[in-house]
């Protein structure tokens, strides 16, 4: 039996529950509602009646503590409707989720963000909603207008040396910036009763209007979950991409995924993937992929995220010239303004590309140093015909031992996505 712990004051015992707790999800979660708790419109309990709450509230943590969930959600369905209180409405949610009652689940979790929680609470009940969504079945879709600096990557360096003799590079084509549209298509579909196994299939497109930068991919998922809460899944996946009616690549690959959360309300993804990657034009780069990524996410305050994430992949090429390690690095930061009821988000990622033997034809060992910079701003409660606009910001530049592959590019797109 775990010390006493009040509907009120449940901030000051929540190790008591960590301690306890399978599901690290779970338990971040019971904290980022903490702040919820003093929400209520009710009239203050008596001592007697916060005595009689408080052991309906721990009865009802208690059964999600042993994956008893329909037994939580009636418990926290019954106290809610004496206390009135958004925390207690909260957990009620999550049990309905975690016991795939998912209409039940929507609609205390958007009854909750009707209340206008605290930033973390919110980013949290959008995850769970996005994942029913994808469950229960979703379409999604969303076009955007960008414009390119530098949408063929041309180089920024344009005298080099080829095996030790000094070369000019004169692009043949217009290298100024371009205006293009996006667009993508997906949908969704839970395939049994539990929502085990979940398809999906996608269609994009890129439009610059000229032959050479225009692109459109298809892509297609079958996912199985080994469990709900923390997550863990393994998808098979495929994506073919076009170009002036030529197939650029076909790609297909296996992902396994796990998602927790543990003490201290670290957030931690993990995700190992392996696949082969077919080029009709370039045969000698068909290559064996395989890669690996960690990310951890954390609140820090009532208004702010921190990530951070480390990569690894190799490319196993026909040729071994054409084969690589990449290591990778990045950090984000995403910060709520209430003044404009939106998120904004920084991202940084840094990677660096080895090669694994010298270039056959230009006679260099090629290494590439990449950084990336994107800034959004998306709104969360602002809509255009069913769309919200998110404003995006980016800056890409690669260094490379090879000369041809140095380049520079900054882009700007306003993306208007389907809103639930």
């Amino acid at each position: 039996m775990h010390s006493a712990v009040s509907v009120k004051n449940a901030a000051l015992h929540i190790p008591a529950f960590r301690a306890r707790s399978r599901s690290g999800s779970g338990l971040l979660f019971c904290l980022l509602t903490l702040i919820l708790a003093s929400t209520n419109a009710y009239a203050q309990p008596s001592d007697e009646s916060r005595s009689q709450a408080q052991v309906q509230f721990e009865k009802g943590l208690n059964f999600l503590l042993n994956d008893e969930f329909a037994a939580a959600a009636e418990t926290f369905e019954r106290l809610y409707a004496i206390t009135g209180s958004e925390r207690v409405r909260l957990e009620w949610a999550r049990a309905s989720y975690l016991r795939q009652d998912y209409a039940q689940a929507e609609a205390l979790f958007k009854a909750v963000l009707a209340s206008s929680p605290p930033f973390a609470v919110r980013e949290k009940i959008h995850y769970f909603l996005e994942d029913m969504g994808f469950a229960q079945g979703r379409l999604d879709y969303s076009i955007s207008l960008e414009r390119d600096s530098n949408p063929r990557f041309i180089p920024s360096v344009r005298s080099f040396n080829i095996f030790g003799l000094p070369f000019g590079y004169k692009p043949p084509i217009d290298t100024g910036p371009k205006w293009g549209a996006n667009y993508r298509l997906t949908g969704s579909k839970g395939l049994d009763d539990n929502n085990r196994w979940i398809a999906s299939l996608g269609a994009m497109g890129v439009h610059y209007g000229e032959p050479t930068l225009d692109k459109i991919g298809w892509d297609s998922h079958l996912a199985f979950r080994f469990q709900i809460e923390p997550k863990a899944e393994i998808k098979i996946s495929h994506e073919s991409m076009d170009s002036g009616g030529t197939r650029l690549y076909n790609y297909s690959w296996a992902t396994l995924l796990h998602v927790a959360e543990t003490k201290g309300g670290w957030k931690w993804t993990n995700e190992l993937r392996h696949g082969v990657i077919n080029y009709p034009a370039y045969s000698y780069q068909n290559s064996h992929l395989s890669g690996y990524k960690i990310a951890t996410e954390k609140s820090v305050s009532q208004f702010a995220l921190l990530g951070a994430e480390i990569g690894w992949d190799r490319g196993s090429a026909v040729e071994r010239p054409y084969s690589y390690t990449t290591l990778s690095y990045g950090l984000s930061g995403t910060y709520f303004v209430t003044s404009l009821d939106s998120r904004i988000q920084l991202k940084w990622l840094s990677s660096n590309r080895k090669h694994a033997e010298m270039d056959p034809v230009f006679g260099v060992l090629r290494e590439d140093k990449r950084y990336l910079v994107k800034l959004s701003l998306d709104p969360a409660n602002f809509s255009i015909a069913g769309f919200t606009p998110v404003f995006e910001l980016g800056y890409e530049n690669n260094k490379s031992t090879l000369a041809l592959s140095n380049y520079k590019r900054t882009n700007a797109g306003l993306i208007f996505r389907r809103r639930y």
